[in-house]
C-alpha cells in the first residue's frame, strides 16, 4: 500500500493573531496547497499574475507553447480557472479578509501574506522592528514561552531579498541570525524575567563567559532559572528587612584616627583574642577582629544592635567633648550619630465596606499616588482584571511590583457608593490600598489624631482597636434578626442586607445561625438550611446574608429566620481543665443490631423470604453497628478530598459563638462523641499543619437535641466545584417504580463512613472548646464537595 503524507486539517485565521500563530497557519496551508500539482506553480516565489479586470480578464497569462509538453499544457483560460479555485481557498480560511481583496486584487503569493500581515499589523517594516520594546512576560507565562516568543519576532524582523533597504542598499539574500543578535536575545530575556538577573548571570557564569558566548549556556541558565530568581528575591527581601545605617567616613579619615586621641572619657580600642595570642596589632575591638569566625561576629553584631535599642546611648559615647580645644569640626562631622531610637509606628487608618456580599477591608493611604488592590483579593470577589501597561514602584522609587492588570470595582459603606479604580498588583501586603485617587474621588479624609476616616457625608467611622471592653459577666445573648419589612425573594447568587440592633458594635464579627423556629425554615431538610451557620462580619450596622443554593429563598415580612451571636477565640489557659469527663459504660450487648432493622412493614413477603432475609441480616450484623468503623475499601480505594483553587483561603485563628457555658460544654461533648468514633483527630496524631480553622456551630434539630455542624463557607469559596451525575426527582421515582422491593436506609452519618485525603486535612480544622484544636480525617456534611463524593461512594457501593 503506498504511503500518503497528509498535513494537518487546515484552521480559520481569527480576529487575534500573533506572528507564530500566523507562520504556523501559512506554513500548513501552503503545505496543503502544493499536494496538488495545478497549485504549485502559483507558489513559488518568483510567480506573479495580474489583477483582474474587464480590461484583463487572463490577468497576463497566455497559452502554453510547443516547449512544454503535450500532455502538460494548458491555455490562458485553465491557468485563470486554477489560479481562482486556489485564492478561493486561500480566502475560505482568511474570512478576515475581503475575499474579492484576495482572489481579484491579488499579483502574487507574496502580496496576499502581505495583505494579511498588515491586518494584523505585523507587516515587514521598519516601525514593526520598534514593538520590539512592547513585549512583555504576560501573567501565567512560562520564561521559556517569552524566550521563543522574542526569537520568532527577531526573525520575522530579519531583511529579505529585495524588500528593505538599509543605509539604501537592498539585500540581494535572505538575512541570517547572527550570534551577536543571539546574544542580544537572551539579554533582553534575562533583563524582563528580572532586571537584576544579567548581573546575577555575569557573576555565576563568569568563568563559562570567558570561551563561550552568551547564547551557548542559555540552556544552562534555563534549568537554574528558578534557583537564581529564588536567590534574586531573597536578596531584594534582606534590603528590605535591613534598618541598620552605615556610618559614613570621608576619604583619608585613616589619617585623622591615626593622630592621638585627646578625649579622656573615650575607651581605648583592645581585642583581648590578638593581645593574648601575643600579636602585634591588637588596637581594635574584638568584633572588628580578622581572626574571629564570621558566625561569632554576627551574633555580637546582632547582640549590640539589640543593647542600643534597648539602652540609652552613654551620654560620653553620643557627645562632643567641647572643653577640648584640640577638637576639629571636620573631625567631628562624620561622628554625628545618623541613627533613631524607639521610632514610632502607628496603624495605618482604613475602613471596612462591602463589594456585593464581601466584607472587604480598604487601607487608606494619602501618599500613594494611585490605588492598587492585591490579585488574591480580586479572584476572590471575582472581579473582572483588564490589562494594562503602567508600572509601580514602592516608596524607595527602585523597587518594582508586579503589576497584573486594572479593575474598577464599587464598594458600598452606609447605603453610600464608592468607585474605586485601581491596579491590580500580586504580591501586596494589604487587600486594597486607596491613594490619594481615591480620596479625591469619593470625598474621603483622614484625621490620625483622632484616628478617625471622615467620609463624604460626615460620618467619621473609627478604626483600630477598640478601647472600652465588655464586662466578663455580661451575659450571653443571641440576636435575633427580622426580615425586611416585605416579602422577599433572594435569588441564587444575590444577598439580602439586614440592619443589626443599634446597641452592639457597628463593625465586628458574629456566628449567624438560623432559626429552626421560622417559617421559612421548617419546610427545609438538614441539608437545604438557610441561611447556614457562618461567621459574618458586619459594616456599618449591617450584615449581608447571601444565596448560594441553586434555589431561591423566599422569606416573609418581619420574619425572624436568624439570629446572630458574638464571637470569641477559645483558649486553653482559661480554667476550663475541670471540665468533667465522663467515660462512655461498657453495655453488654444482649441482642444482635439487626434486630432494629424494620423488615416488611406492610407484611407482605412470604414467611420464608422474611426468613432469609432475617437470616442474610444476622450474617451481616456487624455492618448495622451504630458506631461508624469508616469505610473498609473492599470496592477500593476511595478518599474525598477538597478540591482547591489556585488562590488558598488566608489564615486566621479559631472562633467559635459565644455560648452560654453549658452550651459550650453540650458542644465540646459532640467533639469529644465525633473524636471517640473516629471523625476527628488531634493534628500531631495524623501529622497535618492545619492551615485553616472553620467554625463550628450547635444547631437545634427539630425533633429535639442538637447536632454538630462545621461550617466549611470559607474554605468553600476558594475551592472548585467538583462535576458529578446527581440524581433529580423525577429520574430517582422513574427509576424505583420499575421495582418490586424497596430497601430504605438511614444515610444520616454516610459522609463519616467516607475517610479524608491526607493533603485535605490542612483545610478541614476545627477549634474546640475546651480541648484545642482537632482536624477532621472523615468527610463531612458540607464540607467542599461531599455531595459529590457521597454520590460517587454509593455509586461504588452499589456496583460492587
Amino acid at each position: 500500500m503506498a504511503s500518503t503524507h497528509r498535513a494537518p486539517k487546515q484552521w480559520c485565521l481569527s480576529k487575534i493573531e500573533t506572528i507564530t500563530s500566523f507562520e504556523n497557519w501559512r506554513q500548513n496551508l501552503i503545505y496543503t496547497l502544493s499536494l496538488d500539482s495545478n497549485f504549485a506553480p502559483f507558489l513559488a516565489e518568483d510567480a506573479t499574475w495580474g489583477k483582474k479586470t474587464r480590461a484583463q480578464p487572463l490577468r497576463g497569462f497566455t497559452d502554453d507553447g510547443e516547449a512544454v509538453a503535450q500532455n502538460s499544457r494548458q491555455t490562458a483560460q485553465q491557468k485563470v480557472n486554477f489560479l481562482e479555485l486556489m485564492l478561493g481557498q486561500i480566502a475560505n480560511y482568511c474570512p478576515i479578509i475581503s475575499r474579492n481583496t484576495l482572489v481579484k486584487n491579488s499579483t502574487s503569493i507574496q502580496s496576499i501574506w502581505n495583505t494579511i500581515r498588515e491586518h494584523f499589523g505585523f507587516q515587514v517594516t521598519g516601525a514593526h522592528f520598534l514593538d520590539f520594546a512592547n513585549l512583555r512576560l504576560e501573567t501565567d507565562e512560562r520564561p521559556e514561552d517569552l524566550y521563543q516568543r522574542l526569537v520568532a519576532f527577531v526573525e520575522d524582523c530579519l531583511l529579505r531579498a529585495n524588500s528593505l533597504s538599509h543605509h539604501g542598499v537592498q539585500l540581494a539574500e535572505d538575512e541570517e541570525l547572527s550570534p551577536t543578535v543571539e546574544n542580544l536575545i537572551v539579554l533582553t530575556w534575562l533583563r524582563l524575567i528580572n532586571p537584576e538577573l544579567p548581573k546575577l548571570v555575569k557573576q555565576r557564569y563568569g568563568t563559562e563567559l570567558r570561551s563561550r558566548t552568551l547564547a551557548s549556556i542559555k540552556p544552562e541558565i534555563s534549568q537554574a532559572l528558578s534557583s537564581l530568581l529564588e536567590e534574586i528575591h531573597s536578596a531584594d527581601d534582606a534590603k528590605i528587612m535591613r534598618t541598620a545605617v552605615s556610618s559614613y567616613r570621608k576619604p583619608g579619615s585613616e589619617r585623622l584616627l591615626a593622630r592621638p586621641n585627646t578625649r579622656s572619657n573615650r575607651p581605648l580600642k583592645s581585642c583581648p583574642l590578638c593581645k593574648q595570642a601575643g600579636r602585634t596589632n591588637s588596637s581594635h575591638f574584638l568584633s572588628e577582629c580578622n581572626f574571629l569566625p564570621d558566625q561569632d561576629r554576627r551574633y555580637m553584631v546582632k547582640a549590640r544592635q539589640i543593647a542600643e535599642i534597648l539602652e540609652d546611648i552613654p551620654e560620653s559615647e553620643s557627645s562632643i567633648n567641647r572643653a577640648d580645644p584640640a577638637c576639629d569640626l571636620r573631625d567631628e562631622e562624620p561622628k554625628t550619630s545618623s541613627r533613631a531610637y524607639r521610632i514610632q509606628t502607628r496603624q495605618s487608618p482604613y475602613v471596612d465596606m462591602f463589594y456585593d456580599h464581601h466584607p472587604v477591608r480598604i487601607t487608606i493611604d494619602s501618599g500613594a499616588t494611585g490605588n492598587m488592590i492585591r490579585h488574591r483579593t480580586v479572584q476572590r470577589l471575582g472581579c473582572r482584571v483588564a490589562e494594562s501597561s503602567q508600572s509601580v514602584h514602592q516608596a524607595d522609587g527602585s523597587s518594582p511590583l508586579h503589576v497584573v492588570g486594572e479593575t474598577r470595582l464599587s464598594f458600598h459603606r452606609d447605603g453610600k457608593e464608592f468607585i474605586f479604580e485601581g491596579l491590580v498588583i500580586e504580591n501586596l501586603d494589604v487587600d486594597v490600598l486607596a491613594g490619594t485617587p481615591f480620596m479625591e474621588t469619593n470625598d474621603v479624609a483622614v484625621r490620625p489624631a483622632k484616628r478617625q476616616v471622615i467620609l463624604s457625608n460626615g460620618s467619621a467611622y473609627t478604626y483600630g482597636s477598640v478601647q472600652s471592653q465588655a464586662s466578663t459577666a455580661a451575659a450571653r445573648r443571641a440576636l435575633v434578626l427580622r426580615a425586611p419589612p416585605t416579602s422577599t425573594t433572594v435569588w441564587p447568587g444575590e444577598f439580602v442586607e439586614i440592619e443589626l440592633p443599634g446597641d452592639i458594635p457597628a463593625d465586628t464579627e458574629y456566628a449567624l445561625e438560623p432559626r429552626i423556629d421560622a417559617p421559612s425554615v421548617k419546610r427545609l431538610t438538614a441539608s437545604q438550611l438557610w441561611p447556614c451557620p457562618n461567621i459574618v462580619s458586619s459594616v456599618a450596622g449591617r450584615i449581608r446574608i447571601p444565596n448560594l443554593s441553586s434555589e431561591p429563598r423566599s422569606l416573609k415580612r418581619n420574619e425572624h429566620f436568624c439570629q446572630v451571636r458574638p464571637v470569641y477565640t477559645p483558649e486553653l489557659n482559661c480554667g476550663d481543665h475541670k471540665l468533667a469527663v465522663h467515660p462512655a459504660p461498657k453495655s453488654l450487648q444482649t441482642h444482635t443490631f439487626s434486630s432494629d432493622v424494620c423488615l416488611d412493614p406492610d407484611n407482605l413477603l412470604p414467611q420464608d423470604v422474611r426468613r432469609k432475609f432475617t437470616l442474610l441480616m444476622e450474617s451481616y450484623d456487624d455492618v448495622f453497628d451504630r458506631d461508624i468503623k469508616g469505610y473498609n475499601g473492599a470496592a477500593g480505594s476511595f478518599e474525598a478530598k477538597v478540591n482547591m483553587g489556585p488562590v488558598e483561603p488566608p489564615q486566621r485563628k479559631g472562633r467559635l459563638p459565644k455560648y452560654a457555658r453549658d452550651q459550650l460544654q453540650e458542644l465540646q461533648a459532640k467533639f469529644d462523641e465525633l473524636e471517640k468514633l473516629g471523625v476527628f483527630k488531634r493534628p500531631e496524631d495524623v501529622n497535618v499543619s492545619v492551615e485553616y480553622l472553620n467554625p463550628s456551630f450547635l444547631v437545634k434539630k427539630s425533633s429535639g437535641g442538637s447536632r454538630l455542624v462545621t461550617a466549611f463557607a470559607d474554605v468553600g469559596r476558594y475551592s472548585k466545584p467538583q462535576p458529578s451525575l446527581m440524581s433529580n426527582v423525577d429520574s430517582t421515582l422513574r427509576h424505583i417504580a420499575q421495582w418490586k422491593h424497596l430497601i430504605a436506609t438511614d444515610l444520616t452519618s454516610a459522609s463519616y463512613q467516607i475517610p479524608l485525603a491526607h493533603e485535605s486535612m490542612k483545610y478541614c480544622g476545627v477549634a474546640t472548646p475546651f480541648r484545642g484544636v482537632r482536624v477532621y480525617v472523615r468527610s463531612a456534611m458540607g464540607m467542599p464537595g461531599s455531595e459529590t463524593t457521597l454520590e460517587e461512594f454509593m455509586c461504588i457501593q452499589s456496583a460492587g
